[in-house]
């Protein structure tokens, strides 16, 4: 009884001498930074020589850098996982490089888009969400669902950059899926972001590409 007593005059004491838990602040605003031209964000961007043999293509302004349409995620914070610059808005400069093979069929695409803000944070928050989405499912317009498994690749010498394979099962009736690849890397307010895919297309060959694309942000970002 008396145990109990103490417990009840302890319960209330904290009660009554509690202080109210103050607001949260909000978040910082994030450093501003001077986005890259046109110029030099077609200077970032791979260029056919930078791919293996075979492979054609080129670099063009990005005429709607804007986001399309996503599919639903589960868990939902994997979309932000997947697209993780659909939260920043129109950058200021967008320019896009499309480069394939026909025989085998491969693609590889990549945008160079450019913020008047430091996104030096979008790659270790890629990171952090990769626990949680290492497995999620997508479900399209037309109510296929996809369950994806990621895989983080290694990236030699480019610790500032990330890239992961997506394997996809098969939807019933659909056609045999080909892994997908998809490599960021972000300097001051540029990000670059790589998708391919293509059967030939192999976890190395990806990383390399991902690795020599950090590597010719870092060379337009720091000669600007």
């Amino acid at each position: 009884m008396r145990h109990a007593l103490t417990l009840l005059a302890a319960l209330t004491l904290t009660a009554c001498t509690a202080q109210p838990t103050p607001p949260t602040p909000s978040p910082a605003p994030r450093p501003t930074v001077v986005p890259l031209t046109v110029t030099q964000a077609k200077k970032a961007a791979l260029t056919v020589a930078d791919l293996p043999k075979g492979w054609d293509g080129g670099v063009a302004v990005d005429p709607t850098p804007t986001p399309g349409y996503r599919a639903q995620y589960d868990p939902p914070e994997c979309l932000v996982f997947r697209h993780p610059t659909d939260i920043l808005g129109d950058p200021v400069t967008a320019v896009r490089g499309q480069y394939f093979t026909r025989d085998p069929q491969q693609s590889v695409t990549e945008w160079v888009w450019s913020w008047p803000t430091q996104l030096d944070t979008l790659v270790p928050e890629m990171a952090g969400r990769f626990a949680k989405c290492s497995k999620y499912t997508m479900v399209t317009s037309d109510q296929v669902r996809y369950e994806l498994v990621s895989s983080r690749l290694p990236l030699r010498g480019s610790a500032d950059a990330i890239a992961f394979r997506f394997d996809t099962a098969t939807p019933a009736g659909g056609d045999p899926a080909v892994a997908q690849y998809i490599g960021y890397a972000a300097r001051g307010g540029t990000v670059i972001h790589i998708e391919g895919w293509g059967e030939k297309l192999t976890d190395d060959a990806f990383a390399q590409l991902v690795g020599t694309a950090a590597a010719r942000l870092d060379a337009a970002v720091g000669g600007r």
